[in-house]
C-alpha cells in the first residue's frame, strides 16, 4: 500500500481508528466477562463448601462424616476435577477423594466472614480454585452448657477446591472468538472503507482530470465550483479558476503585448532593409553611402530602444518593491542632468519647483523609472525654445508630481491613446530616434504596481502628467 495516496492514508487511519475502538471494546468486554465467570465460579464454590459442612457433626469423642457413616449417601467427591480436605486444629480429619494429597490452607488469618478464595492446583495437576470455610459443626449428643460455649466456636476448616479448567476453557473461547470477529471485521472494514474512501475521492479525480484537460488555448474554461463539489473541495477549486483566470488574463496580455512588438519591430527592420537595398541598387558616392548608414543608425537605435524598453518592463514587473524615503527635487535634478544635452540642443528651459527637502516614500527603482520617461516625453516633444516644469501639491489623494511641457501640434483629441503601446503623436518620428512607444505605456503599469495614478491632459497647447502618490505612501 503506497502511504502517498491519499485514499491508502484515510484507510490506514480508519483502519487503526476501528482496531483501537475494538481493542478498547474487546478489553471492556473481556474483563466484564471474565470477572462475571469468576464471581459465579466463586459463589457456587461456597454454596459447595456450606452445604458439605452440613454433613458434618460434632459427637462426643469426635467427629462424624454422614457420607461415611453407610446411611445410603454417596461420597460428596466423585470427580477428579475436586478435592475437600477438612482441617482440625491444624490436622487433617478427612480427603477426598481418598488418598488424595491434602489442600494446603495459605497462611494468614480469615476474614471476618469466616472464609477466603484462593488459587491451587489439584494433585491431577490442574488450576484450581479453593475456598477456605471455617465453622462450627452441628452438635450431636447432649451437652452441658460449658461444652456447648467450648463446642460452638468455629474450629473446623473446610477447603473445598474445584477445577478452572471450564472456566479457563471459556475465557479463551471468548478471547479466541473475539480475536477472529475482530480480524475477519478489520479486513471486511477496510475493504469497505477502500470502496468507500474511492467513492468518497471521486470529485478529486474528477477534478483533476478537469484541470488535465485545461490547455493554453482553453483557458476560458473553469472547473465547477457549484454544489455538485464537496464543501471541503469547494475553495480549492475556486482558488484554482481563480488561478486560470490570471494565466488567461497573461496569456491575453502576452498575446497582445507579441503581437504589438511584432509590428512594432517590422517597420523600422523594413526601413533598414529598403535602406540598405537602396544603397545596393546603383554606385553611390562616398557622401550618399554615409547618409545611409546615419539613416540605419538611427533606425538601430530606435530598435534598441523598443528592446530596451521591453526589457525594463519585464524587470519591474518581476521586481519586488521596497519602499523607502526619497527627496524628490534631488531625484528629479538627475533626471533632467541625464537629458542635459538634449535640453540644451532645442533651446529648453527647465524649472524644478519642487521644494529642496520634501521626501515621499516609494520604490526608488519605480519611481525613478516613470520620472525619467516623463521627463524624456516631455524634453523630446515639447516645442523648441519653450520650457519644461516640474511640481508638487498635497492634496486629499496624495502627493501630485506635475510635469509640463509646451505641445502646440500635440492632437487634442488623441489624449486617450498616450499610454497604448507604441503610439505616437508626430508619425515623422515613427521611424527614427530613441522613442520606443512604450514608456508612458511602462510608467502607467509601473504606477499601478506602486499603488499611484498616472493621468495625462493637454489643454491649450500645454501638455501635463499629473503622477498621484497616495497618502499611505508619504
Amino acid at each position: 500500500m503506497n502511504l502517498n495516496s491519499l485514499r491508502s492514508r484515510l484507510v490506514v487511519l480508519i483502519g487503526v481508528s476501528t482496531l483501537s475502538l475494538f481493542v478498547i471494546c474487546a478489553l471492556a468486554i473481556s474483563i466484564f466477562f471474565e470477572a462475571s465467570l469468576w464471581s459465579e465460579f466463586d459463589s457456587a464454590l461456597k454454596d459447595r463448601a456450606r452445604s458439605l459442612g452440613q454433613l458434618i457433626e460434632q459427637e462426643e469423642y469426635g467427629f462424624s462424616f454422614e457420607w461415611l457413616e453407610g446411611v445410603g449417601l454417596p461420597a460428596p467427591i466423585t470427580s477428579s476435577q475436586e478435592a475437600l480436605t477438612v482441617w482440625y486444629d491444624g490436622k487433617v480429619l478427612e480427603v477426598l477423594p481418598p488418598k488424595a494429597t491434602p489442600i494446603s490452607i495459605p497462611a494468614g488469618e480469615l476474614a471476618s466472614t469466616g472464609q477466603r478464595v484462593f488459587n491451587t492446583t489439584l494433585a491431577s495437576g490442574m488450576n484450581a480454585r479453593a475456598i477456605e470455610f471455617r465453622f462450627a459443626p452441628r452438635i450431636a449428643f447432649d451437652a452441658d452448657e460449658i461444652q456447648l460455649q467450648q463446642l460452638q466456636k468455629p474450629r473446623v476448616s473446610i477447603v473445598f477446591a474445584r477445577s478452572t479448567a471450564d472456566v479457563e476453557l471459556a475465557i479463551s473461547s471468548l478471547r479466541w472468538t473475539m480475536a477472529l470477529v475482530g480480524m475477519v471485521g478489520i479486513i471486511g472494514m477496510l475493504a469497505i472503507s477502500w470502496f468507500a474512501v474511492g467513492i468518497a475521492l471521486s470529485p478529486i479525480q474528477s477534478t483533476v482530470q478537469s484541470i488535465a484537460a485545461i490547455r493554453a488555448g482553453t483557458l476560458s474554461e473553469r472547473l465547477d465550483d457549484g454544489t455538485s463539489q464537496p464543501q471541503e473541495l469547494r475553495p480549492l477549486v475556486s482558488t484554482i479558476n481563480q488561478l486560470l483566470g490570471r494565466l488567461e488574463q497573461t496569456f491575453a496580455r502576452e498575446r497582445s503585448f507579441s503581437a504589438d512588438v511584432a509590428h512594432e519591430l517590422r517597420t523600422p527592420l523594413a526601413g533598414l532593409r529598403a535602406q540598405l537595398d537602396l544603397a545596393l541598387s546603383r554606385p553611390r558616392s562616398n557622401q550618399e553611402y554615409s547618409q545611409t548608414i546615419r539613416k540605419c543608425l538611427d533606425i538601430t537605435t530606435q530598435t534598441a530602444a523598443i528592446i530596451e524598453s521591453l526589457l525594463e518592463t519585464t524587470k519591474n514587473v518581476a521586481d519586488k518593491q521596497a519602499n523607502e524615503a526619497i527627496l524628490l527635487h534631488e531625484l528629479t535634478a538627475g533626471i533632467f542632468n541625464e537629458f542635459d544635452s538634449l535640453i540644451q540642443s532645442r533651446g529648453l528651459s527647465i524649472s524644478n519647483k519642487i521644494p529642496l527637502n520634501l521626501a515621499v516614500h516609494s520604490d526608488r527603482q519605480s519611481l525613478t523609472i516613470i520620472l525619467r520617461n516623463l521627463v524624456e516625453n516631455a524634453v523630446s516633444h515639447a516645442d523648441t525654445a519653450s520650457q519644461v516644469s516640474v511640481d508638487t501639491t498635497q492634496d486629499d489623494a496624495g502627493w501630485r508630481i506635475t510635469v509640463c511641457n509646451h505641445a502646440s501640434s500635440f492632437p487634442t483629441l488623441d489624449i486617450d491613446k498616450v499610454f497604448d503601446r507604441f503610439w505616437r503623436a508626430d508619425s515623422s518620428r515613427h521611424e527614427t530616434g530613441r522613442h520606443s512607444g512604450l514608456g508612458l505605456s511602462l510608467c502607467q503599469r509601473l504606477a499601478q504596481r506602486c499603488g499611484a495614478k498616472l493621468h495625462a491632459s493637454c489643454l491649450d497647447g500645454l501638455f501635463r502628467m499629473d503622477l498621484v502618490l497616495p497618502v499611505a505612501n508619504d
